[in-house]
């Protein structure tokens, strides 16, 4: 079965801004962090169900080497990922199935 996959807004947003701070932190260090997010995007492509379901709707894969993880709704064929968030987060902080759903 192929997925489709896309990224929320606020995904980006969060991609965006730990690019950032990793890359303020060490010397291509935010590339490192956005090659691990392209490899668990690739991941998630090939089986989306075997990251498991941490909230109604919502599944978690973590990243490798980094402490935080993709969180993404899975409907049908289609991937999406809602928030990339370090695991020092909250709940709280969690989005729920319907974040970004229409974004």
């Amino acid at each position: 079965m192929a997925f489709r996959l896309s990224f929320s807004a606020r995904a980006l947003s969060d991609i965006g801004a730990a690019h950032d701070w990793y890359a303020a932190q060490a010397s291509g260090l935010g590339n490192e962090f956005l090659a691990a997010v392209d490899l668990q995007v690739e991941r998630l492509k090939q089986a989306p169900h075997l990251y498991a379901e941490v909230l109604p709707r919502v599944r978690r894969a973590l990243l490798p080497r980094f402490p935080s993880g993709l969180f993404f709704a899975l409907r049908g064929n289609d991937i999406r990922i809602l928030a990339v968030l370090h695991q020092a987060r909250g709940q709280r902080a969690w989005p729920t199935g319907r974040s970004g759903a229409s974004e």
